[in-house]
């Protein structure tokens, strides 16, 4: 049978997960699940969100949230909450460019971008973002609904809490731990740790508010 894959939100984070998926060319059939678009990269929207039952009970059994995240992973999480609440299977979106060392270790929901780097030892919660050319060195640790932006870094035992964005460009060194619910402004170079709830940006990095 063949595999059925549902991708559940079209904007453009869709496109980035859309055009890795149909470079590894792994299901059968790919839907998306959007209120505002009728197709996406030449692929239909199939549905809206409450007919996510019924097309799982038609043989859709996997599904992936395509709805990015700047600061806030509500909506990711209410997604995936959802599609796991169903039964759907949530796989990981690994892009054929990227490099993934062994021994590590990527949790169900993850999507690693173009050209991003996931170093040995390194680990990702589930649904995290590792986005394009973004670095997560040997044994770091990013947590849950947590985004790594384009062409961040983070050097060697990074510790990145759950739900917490580490902005375009920016540096991490190593061994710094960044808590949950963090916000990293893009560029910034962070060289203490950062605790929960902070806003935070600057080289060096400050913490600016929560």
């Amino acid at each position: 049978m063949e595999k059925r894959l549902l991708l559940i939100g079209g904007g453009g984070h869709c496109r980035s997960v859309l055009d890795c998926l149909l470079t590894l060319d792994e299901y059968g059939k790919i839907g998306i699940i959007d209120y505002d678009n009728q197709s996406v990269l030449g692929i239909d929207v199939i549905g809206t969100d409450d007919m996510l039952p019924r097309l799982f009970e038609d043989g859709w059994k996997y599904a992936f949230v395509t709805v990015g995240s700047v600061g806030n992973t509500a909506a990711r999480r209410r997604l995936y909450e959802m599609i796991k609440r169903i039964g759907f299977i949530v796989p990981s979106v690994v892009d054929i460019t990227a490099a993934v060392a062994r021994g590590t270790q990527i949790g169900e929901g993850c999507f690693v971008g173009k050209n991003a780097v996931i170093n040995t030892g390194a680990s990702l919660g589930c649904c995290s973002i590792i986005n394009t050319g973004a670095i997560a060195e040997h044994d770091c640790k990013v947590g849950d609904f947590s985004h790594i932006s384009p062409g961040a870094v983070l050097c060697g035992q990074v510790s990145v809490g759950s739900d917490t964005h580490i902005g375009a460009g920016s540096v991490v060194r190593q061994q710094i731990s960044i808590g949950n619910n963090v916000m990293i402004g893009a560029g910034s170079v962070v060289l203490k740790d950062i605790p929960d709830g902070q806003t935070a940006y600057g080289n060096p990095c400050k913490v600016t508010g929560k």
